[in-house]
């Protein structure tokens, strides 16, 4: 993919996620789409030093670049007196009250049929040895981590994250009060998914380093309860 292919598709999920941008303006102004159209400008001067810009299919890029659309919007709504925890908390309550997105069609231009997909474990195979080459090869402000898998009686698999790409992209603009809200998206996507993600911190949150451990139909442990000084619902619409 040429360097002008990656800026396209990142500009994309911006594109895509207007509606819901949109939505999420207008619990704050009136006029949304101009909120909206500001944020994509701000969004598209941010992808010359976007991390993952030049390998928009590594498995961290789409965390980058999700984060970094919904930062625009919140830069832009900042200027108009909107704070973090109020935009945080309207996210969270937006993304946990939007309907399930339909699987994609097997039969949509690109798709692989079920039968030709990775298994679940040669995914994570793949994932393991990306995560390795973090440790070493990682650019900066790029994600630095390490799977885990030493206890299979309390977790399928886990994650220990290092080093963080949405802390690096968020502490460029001030905005580090917002990424709790961002980790806490984990939990709201988890219990969607029933993938019994638990945590006790984040680096966001003060923690050395992001523990996230899954286990399918687990019960979760949510970061929100746990840090209500950085998560605080008392500040949701």
């Amino acid at each position: 993919m040429t360097t002008t292919d990656s800026a396209l598709f990142i500009q994309n999920i911006f594109e895509e996620a207007r509606p819901r941008f949109a939505d999420l303006a207008r619990r704050f102004v009136d006029d949304p789409d101009a909120v909206v159209d500001q944020a994509a400008a701000v969004f598209d001067a941010m992808i010359p030093e976007m991390a993952y810009r030049e390998k928009p299919d590594h498995p961290m890029a789409s965390a980058v670049f999700e984060c970094s659309a919904n930062l625009a919007v919140y830069l832009v709504l900042k200027e108009r007196g909107v704070d973090a925890h109020r935009f945080g908390n309207a996210m969270l309550e937006g993304m946990a009250s939007a309907p399930v997105a339909a699987a994609p069609a097997e039969t949509r231009r690109g798709s692989r049929p079920a039968s030709e997909k990775p298994s679940i474990p040669e995914r994570l195979a793949a994932f393991t040895a990306i995560a390795r080459a973090s440790e070493t090869e990682a650019l900066p402000g790029e994600f630095v981590y390490e799977t885990v898998f030493d206890d299979p009686q309390e977790f399928d698999w886990g994650m220990n994250v290092k080093s963080c790409a949405i802390c690096s992209a968020y502490s460029k603009h001030d905005a580090m009060d917002l990424v709790p809200y961002m980790c806490a998206t984990d939990d709201v996507v988890s219990d969607r998914e029933n993938q019994g993600l638990r945590r006790t911190g984040t680096i966001a949150v003060g923690a050395s380093h992001c523990d996230f451990r899954f286990k399918r139909g687990g019960d979760p442990l949510r970061l929100a309860p746990q840090y209500p000084d950085r998560v605080r619902p008392g500040d949701r619409e």
